[in-house]
């Protein structure tokens, strides 16, 4: 790991953190086109038969045959604090992340979850990342241009405490280059988290010998939302690949850096699903407490939603038709790279800062969940999109509700129930998602007006949406029971406000 000697040549290195080296040719104006451009290929490890089986809308969880475990724009403009409560930034309790910063808050839970995750791989390379994921990763736009080498400027704008972790991460030793300029082994256009993990070794496994790195910049969700028969269907098993690459990655003492999705404007339906698989990788990383960034919300907004114009790949600043990734001024935001760099960056930046020189947790953990998650208090459901994780075998929940009068379909809900309330001040429509792993089976119930069984609308087993009329909804997520043995265990609560015009989300 290097601990004294890079601390030395970090600060002989940081005063030439922008310099430019005339080592790479300057890349044509369209150095992207075939790779951004083109289709997205099928993924050759897609399980799109056992997604849709998993997630038949049928809703009689009796029919499913039991699931075998898994195998084990301004410098501060990212992180807005205005809406955060007075609150002591020392807080133990856990970071709750928001759809509307573009990162994660780096809480002293967070801090201390990624000092946990680095003390499991004591053999990791403090000096260098990983990248992980598809096309918007193999692209030379991802990072590249921090390298140093021609044709790229680095312009920080102001941001000029960013040139340490330049300095430093240029400092490490990717097989042979910089983790900046590294051309990964476990990303590939048009793939999935599940390629990523499938295979011996795998491409995940592969990169992760070859460098033996302390930080992993992951992304996925695009590619996955195309493996079942809808958009919906191919959700669970984007979560659990997600959640099993996640494992393996923090396992090998690896800290994961989780980049939510692009926009998409291909297909009017993608479109509006993005915000709930974004809602996913958001989850996934509160869940566990590592860094987060909302690419979504970071680019929806830029001209063209900061995409191509295949509608589907992030665009790029360019200066005389020569791509410059790192150019962080008012024009160079504009553009979905520079903005997903630069958000990239700060997140490495605030991670070697707290993790590997002790610097305090900079963030509040935000506002407390209120509610003990029972009939009597539940969880409040303040604000949309919301996340939330829980595990249905572990107090305070329990067993108090077997069945759903109006809603049953003969299964068996006897197992423990967690109890959230949401209260809607004018007509919305919501969709409601839960997710959960291997052998667990958590189903879902909308309750109207108050938290009883007999006050059920509508229930599944992964996901309900419709439009609520104003006023108390109740969402009890109950513990089906196989063979009268509660399949109990954790589970991701997604709820997100559907468009206005979402045709799944419009009936009352």
């Amino acid at each position: 790991m290097r601990r004294c000697s890079w601390m030395v040549l970090l600060l002989t290195c940081a005063a030439c953190a922008t310099e430019v080296v005339t080592s790479l040719p300057p890349a044509p104006a369209d150095a992207d086109a075939g790779l951004d451009a083109a289709a997205p290929p099928e993924d050759a490890a897609s399980d799109t038969g056992d997604i849709d089986a998993a997630s038949d809308t049928s809703d009689i969880d009796a029919e499913l045959p039991d699931a075998a475990p898994p195998d084990a724009a301004s410098p501060d403009a990212d992180l807005p604090d205005a809406d955060l409560p007075d609150a002591a930034p020392a807080e133990d309790r856990p970071a709750r992340y928001d759809g509307e910063s573009l990162r994660s808050p780096v809480s002293r839970a967070v801090v201390e979850r990624m000092e946990a995750i680095r003390a499991a791989g004591p053999a990791q390379d403090d000096l260098v990342f990983m990248k992980v994921g598809a096309s918007g990763t193999v692209s030379p736009h991802l990072l590249t241009c921090f390298g140093g080498a021609a044709p790229y400027r680095i312009a920080l704008e102001g941001r000029d405490a960013l040139e340490d972790t330049i300095a430093f991460f240029r400092m490490g030793d990717a097989a042979g280059t910089t983790p900046f300029e590294r051309q990964t082994e476990a990303a590939e256009v048009g793939r999935t988290a599940r390629w990523a993990i499938t295979g011996s070794p795998s491409p995940l496994e592969r990169e992760l010998e070859a460098l033996r790195p302390r930080f992993a910049v992951i992304n996925y969700g695009t590619n996955d939302m195309n493996q079942g028969s809808t958009f919906g269907s191919a959700l669970p098993g984007f979560y659990e690949s997600m959640a099993s690459l996640l494992d393996q990655v923090e396992g090998a003492g690896v800290i994961p850096i989780l980049t939510g999705l692009n926009p998409r404007e291909a297909e009017e339906e993608a479109s509006r699903w993005v915000p709930v698989y974004n809602a996913v990788t958001w989850g996934l990383a509160e869940q566990r407490q590592v860094p987060w960034i909302n690419l979504f919300q970071a680019t929806v907004d830029l001209p063209e939603r900061g995409l191509l114009s295949d509608g589907l790949h992030g665009n790029v600043y360019r200066e005389g038709g020569v791509a410059q990734p790192c150019v962080f001024d008012a024009e160079g935001l504009r553009y979905n790279y520079n903005v997903r760099n630069l958000l990239t960056l700060e997140a490495l930046d605030d991670a070697r800062r707290t993790v590997l020189e002790g610097a305090e947790a900079p963030d509040d953990p935000g506002p407390a969940l209120q509610g003990a998650g029972t009939a009597a208090d539940p969880w409040v459901i303040d604000r949309l999109p919301f996340t939330h994780s829980a595990d249905t075998a572990t107090a305070p929940l329990a067993s108090a509700w077997g069945g759903y009068p109006s809603c049953d379909r003969g299964q068996d809900e006897s197992g423990p129930e967690a109890v959230y309330r949401l209260e809607v001040a004018a007509p919305q429509g919501v969709r409601f998602i839960v997710l959960d792993r291997g052998a667990v089976d958590i189903d879902m119930h909308l309750l109207r007006g108050a938290a009883s069984p007999e006050a059920c609308v509508s229930r599944h087993d992964r996901q309900v949406q419709r439009r609520l009329e104003a006023g108390v909804w109740y969402v009890v997520l109950d513990t089906f029971a196989s063979g009268g043995v509660p399949r109990a265990g954790g589970y991701l609560l997604a709820v997100v406000p559907c468009e206005a015009d979402d045709p799944e989300c419009l009936e009352p």
